[in-house]
């Protein structure tokens, strides 16, 4: 178990030295390019400062969500599984009930009947 701690440490460290070389590699790499040719500077500025006004803007336009928000969607998701749960139950009583008693040459009962319509209401 020792010996497992110690190469998960070794690949730790080997790891993040490896990210600091390759830090150090991209860090020189610019601070030679930007002298070289100031409109790379001046493309990446620009590009960083659009990107963080266009950032800055959807979220000052963004309102967060509040309570009062969350209880209306979650007052909304119990009606739809309400109405979900309510076409299920109608579509077993005409299967099994309704259209399996005319299969077999049979009226409908009225308990039958009077189900559907109160599941019907229900829906509204």
């Amino acid at each position: 178990m020792q010996t497992l701690s110690r190469q998960t440490e070794r690949t730790s460290n080997s790891q993040s030295g490896q990210s600091a070389v390759e830090y150090l590699v991209i860090l020189t790499a610019l601070l030679i390019i930007v002298p070289l040719w100031p409109s790379v500077y001046r493309q990446l500025s620009h590009t960083m400062q659009d990107k963080y006004s266009s950032y800055a803007f959807a979220v000052s336009i963004s309102d967060p969500p509040s309570k009062a928000f969350d209880d209306e969607i979650k007052k909304d998701t119990g009606k739809v599984g309400h109405f979900l749960k309510t076409l299920k139950d109608i579509g077993k009583v005409l299967k099994q009930d309704i259209f399996g008693s005319l299969i077999h040459g049979k009226m409908p009962s009225k308990d039958a009947l009077k189900t559907l319509l109160k599941l019907v209401k229900g829906l509204f």
